[in-house]
């Protein structure tokens, strides 16, 4: 992690204020300062970065986007779906029409269940 010249003063200031105000943890703080020294900072303690920011953001979209392929693939099946339920209504009007005479055979329904409709086809 870099800090800026400004934040590396203001640290220093804090560690003389502290060491002023409490040797004894400022000793302490300086102990465990020299033994984690090696050591890297655990990934849960760290500050995301700029990049890290960007590869989450860049997930979130893909993930989106994803989401909205599947609503769209529904959509499109659902649209199919209905436009051969309306082709294979008109095929039972049609099979329903005696050829020819233009009317419905007797005993056959409308299409939508109700009685034979009145109007004569020619």
């Amino acid at each position: 992690m870099s800090l800026s010249r400004y934040q590396h003063s203001q640290l220093r200031r804090i560690e003389a204020s502290l060491r002023r105000s409490d040797p004894k943890l400022a000793g302490m703080l300086g102990t465990f300062g020299r033994r984690c020294a090696g050591q890297r900072m655990p990934t849960w303690e760290q500050a995301p970065t700029r990049l890290d920011r960007i590869r989450q953001a860049a997930a979130l979209l893909a993930k989106a986007a994803t989401a909205i392929a599947a609503a769209i693939r529904l959509l499109l099946a659902a649209a199919r779906l209905l436009a051969a339920a309306a082709r294979a209504l008109a095929a039972a009007v049609c099979k329903a029409a005696v050829p020819g005479r233009g009317r419905l055979r007797p005993g056959a329904q409308h299409a939508f269940g109700l009685s034979r409709p009145r109007v004569r086809w020619r």
